[in-house]
């Protein structure tokens, strides 16, 4: 068996542990927290929440003004319907189809002629 240099036996000793460093990691390091960039990303996402509250509020009101518009046009051809259904009863009636047929020079027409097949 062969015997590598890195596989000597050491007896475990105890670790001596060191002391406590007191200062954070961060302070270590030289990165500290920077209020101004704190401040600047808090002023960021309001802005961006009032801007998503104010493009949610036009879309309610662009809908709100379409849909008062389509109810206006409603209304509009239920008269418009309402007129035409009169005019066509007072026009589609026997007599006032008769007097403008005789206003225009026509004749009412006699008996009707049976023509019988063979």
């Amino acid at each position: 068996m062969a015997v590598y240099e890195g596989t000597r036996y050491y007896p475990l000793t105890r670790a001596t542990t060191l002391p406590r460093r007191r200062q954070a990691t961060r302070i270590r390091a030289g990165r500290r927290t920077n209020r101004i960039g704190l401040a600047m990303a808090g002023i960021l996402v309001a802005f961006l929440l009032g801007l998503f509250y104010l493009t949610q509020t036009v879309r309610v009101a662009a809908t709100n003004y379409d849909i008062d518009t389509l109810l206006a046009q409603r209304d509009h051809m239920t008269q418009q319907l309402q007129s035409l259904q009169g005019e066509i009863a007072q026009l589609g009636a026997e007599i006032s189809v008769t007097r403008r047929a005789q206003d225009l020079g026509l004749n009412p027409l006699g008996a009707p002629l049976w023509v019988r097949g063979r």
